[in-house]
């Protein structure tokens, strides 16, 4: 019963760990791709934010597909495809048209550049699962001790 509980914490914080992977994948992800449009662009300091932004809500988007579609390759492509072109419309009313023309012109290298990246912290991110759990297995090989039951003693009701 006691390895049952255990085992249930340790599911329960693997659960935890990964949903914070994943939720910092797209943050990082986000910033990552962030960074590099606006010094390529030259951004300013509200189309930075904005941009910051868009991309933010874009990599969750994909995280999320890349989660859900990861034995359909045809899907999964269908939809980031379709993300990144969201984003092409959102970008197109944040720009100027210059800026819009060299994003457009670039858009390719841009979005690769993501994805090697995404690629790279799954790499990361699968180490770091590895060792979680090789130590879950090292902890639920750990015996601990039985439990002992504690007896209360009712006091005897003093005279006075």
């Amino acid at each position: 019963m006691k390895r049952l509980a255990y085992a249930l914490v340790v599911m329960m914080l693997a659960s935890v760990v990964s949903f914070a992977q994943n939720t910092g994948t797209a943050e990082q992800r986000a910033q990552n791709l962030s960074d590099k449009m606006i010094r390529e662009l030259q951004l300013n300091n509200y189309q930075s934010r904005k941009i910051r932004q868009i991309n933010l809500e874009k990599a969750r988007k994909m995280v999320e597909f890349e989660a859900k579609h990861a034995n359909d390759k045809a899907e999964l492509e269908k939809c980031i495809n379709g993300v990144c072109k969201e984003r092409d419309v959102e970008l197109a009313n944040l720009l100027s048209t210059a800026q819009y023309s060299q994003y457009y012109s670039s858009r390719k290298s841009f979005n690769s550049f993501d994805r090697e990246y995404a690629v790279k912290l799954q790499k990361q991110n699968s180490k770091v699962a590895k060792t979680l759990v090789a130590q879950d297995k090292e902890d639920a090989k750990r015996s601990f001790p039985a439990a002992e039951v504690a007896v209360i003693k009712e006091a005897s009701p003093s005279k006075n």
